[in-house]
């Protein structure tokens, strides 16, 4: 899976109070499911469908090291980096 540095920093080093805006890439459907689950089990949502799969999720940053270990995501960045 490909992080972007924005989405380590804020796996490893995560500001409280601080939500994350992140473009996820699930695989496939299966782990598009697994997404919404992983993201609502988390308190955060899915705030879009973007073209090609991927899906704008709102999360805390104190939870980004659990969306990470999901399995089935190609890559996560953040929307601001990306300009969606």
């Amino acid at each position: 899976m490909y992080l972007s540095h924005p989405v380590r920093r804020m796996r490893d080093d995560p500001l409280d109070d601080e939500v994350a805006e992140l473009r996820v890439e699930p695989a496939d459907d299966d782990a598009r499911a697994a997404l919404e689950t992983r993201v609502e089990s988390l308190g955060g949502s899915l705030e879009r469908e973007l073209r090609f799969g991927g899906v704008v999720v709102s999360i805390a940053e104190s939870a980004v090291s659990d969306l990470c270990e999901l399995d089935g995501i190609e890559r996560i960045e953040t929307v601001d980096t990306l300009g969606y």
